[in-house]
């Protein structure tokens, strides 16, 4: 008798990255930071991060940094098996709020994303960005497909009720 494989829950923190080759719905809160979910439908292999700023420089964190962080999960996939020609990518976030950031950080955020992923030619299947709404994102690993939750306050039980899907 086959066993079904039970798709498992994560939070994607800011400053993370996570991938994986098993089933799982990862989850983040964005507000001017952005998430890349990257897909390979053919190995099933998939991963998101969340960064918090545009550009890298020094020896900083790399999973904080565009550039960097999508850099470092494009080569986590492909170290996995994934194959880059076949990854296709959602960008999410990069909003507006004036009480958390200036109007520039999540533009800037934005296109670092899109410049990164045009270098490494990734296609942006989805592309959710900008505004005065904060993001509320769900990836399904298995099929690729997203959910984006849209809320002018991102509320404190986003981040901290159920969290990782009480799976960390």
């Amino acid at each position: 008798m086959e066993q079904k494989c039970k798709e498992k829950h994560y939070f994607v923190e800011p400053g993370s990255i996570f991938t994986c080759w098993k089933p799982y719905s990862l989850a983040t809160v964005l507000g001017s930071c952005v998430a890349v979910c990257l897909c390979d439908p053919t190995t099933k292999i998939a991963g998101m991060n969340h960064f918090i700023l545009p550009k890298r420089k020094g020896n900083q964190n790399l999973a904080h940094f565009g550039n960097s962080s999508i850099e470092h999960l494009l080569r986590m996939m492909c170290n996995m098996g994934a194959k880059k020609d076949n990854i296709q990518a959602h960008v999410i976030g990069g909003a507006y709020s004036p009480e958390y950031s200036s109007c520039e950080v999540g533009k800037k955020n934005v296109e670092e994303a899109k410049r990164t992923l045009n270098k490494y030619k990734i296609p942006i299947v989805n592309n959710d960005t900008g505004g005065a709404f904060g993001r509320k994102v769900l990836f399904n690993t298995t099929n690729g497909e997203i959910i984006v939750y849209k809320s002018r306050a991102i509320r404190e039980q986003d981040w901290y009720d159920d969290k990782s899907i009480n799976n960390r």
